[in-house]
């Protein structure tokens, strides 16, 4: 079930899966009555780490290197 909660008191609020909406109105309106934030969700997956290698997610100091080494 998705969960919000506060990382500043002991807030938390919980909905079923149709209900996200509902969670994210709960959220604003703890943050509009308390000023506390970040408010978190725990059902959030994490996020997917690159690949090493991996040709679309490299960075910008790398790109630039291979941009400057074509140039010359």
């Amino acid at each position: 079930m998705p969960t919000a909660y506060c990382g500043e008191c002991e807030w938390t609020h919980t909905v079923t899966a149709e209900e996200t909406t509902d969670l994210d109105l709960a959220m604003i309106d703890h943050h509009v009555d308390t000023g506390h934030s970040p408010i978190e969700r725990g059902d959030l997956v994490e996020p997917i780490a690159a690949e090493t290698g991996d040709q679309h997610h490299e960075d910008d100091a790398t790109v630039d290197a291979k941009a400057q080494t074509e140039l010359e």
